[in-house]
């Protein structure tokens, strides 16, 4: 659930607090047992980044937040890797992390999760040297034509969007236009990965309650085919383990498409 563009509710978003975030929806228990639906995300991605089809020069995450587990498999088939958010402080707390601060959130139990579904193709010691020697971070707007303004970058090999248009996007068309404009950024038989969520309307991140857009699957495969994209995976994951009162959502997905 990450900050990508003013909205309504940009004056919520001031309080809301990368920390939080981090300790409500990633932290794990004293023995480091992810959650099932950590497990869901980070097989799929395992699956489209060891197929061979999804590498090249550069990847962008678009949303990023203040988290980095969505590239853990990613880092290993790319040159440079972008994270990029509208929120600075998120942007911070990614830093914090590349930096080794002694307060950065503690990846170690997601970094070995990964390794163990890769069959160890690196340890979680060399992925996390990866991942900080790669990673730049970036601002973004996907209000945007270009997300990206004022920087600009090459077309990218792979945009990734986890978990973050439904809270940037009031309506299905804002939805549609942001997926046009991230899309904007990938080349010609480039890839696009989203991972997101079907049918939640809000969730909360301590006391602070934000609001996401329902969306359904017909409506996001629309979107992705008008976006000049051709799904190519799809997967859900519907045992969800979130209270009602923290987050009301019914459906976690993936999916992989190839630009045209």
């Amino acid at each position: 659930m990450e900050v990508l563009s003013r909205s309504e509710d940009q004056e919520n978003y001031n309080d809301f607090d990368p920390r939080k975030y981090l300790d409500q929806f990633y932290a794990v228990d004293e023995d480091h047992k992810m959650t099932e639906e950590a497990i869901f995300l980070f097989t799929f991605m395992k699956n489209v980044f060891s197929s061979g089809h999804v590498e090249g020069n550069s990847l962008i995450e678009i949303g990023a937040g203040p988290t980095i587990c969505h590239i853990l498999s990613a880092c290993e088939n790319f040159k440079q890797i972008y994270l990029t958010d509208y929120l600075e402080r998120n942007l911070q707390e990614i830093e914090k992390w590349i930096k080794g601060d002694k307060e950065a959130f503690d990846w170690s139990p997601h970094l070995k999760c990964v390794c163990d579904l890769e069959n160890h193709r690196s340890t979680e010691e060399e992925k996390a040297e990866k991942i900080r020697r790669k990673v730049s971070l970036m601002k973004c707007d996907v209000t945007k034509a270009n997300p990206l303004e004022p920087n600009s970058l090459p077309l990218t090999d792979c945009v990734i969007v986890a978990a973050c248009l439904i809270c940037a996007c009031k309506t299905v068309e804002e939805f549609k236009t942001a997926l046009k404009n991230i899309v904007s950024l990938i080349r010609p038989g480039g890839h696009l990965i989203v991972n997101d969520y079907l049918g939640a309307s809000y969730y909360l991140v301590g006391k602070a309650k934000f609001s996401v857009l329902s969306l359904d699957e017909n409506i996001l495969r629309e979107a992705v085919t008008e976006s000049g994209c051709e799904i190519q995976e799809f997967a859900t994951f519907t045992d969800l383990q979130f209270p009602d009162e923290v987050f009301n959502c019914n459906v976690s997905f993936c999916l992989q498409a190839r630009k045209h």
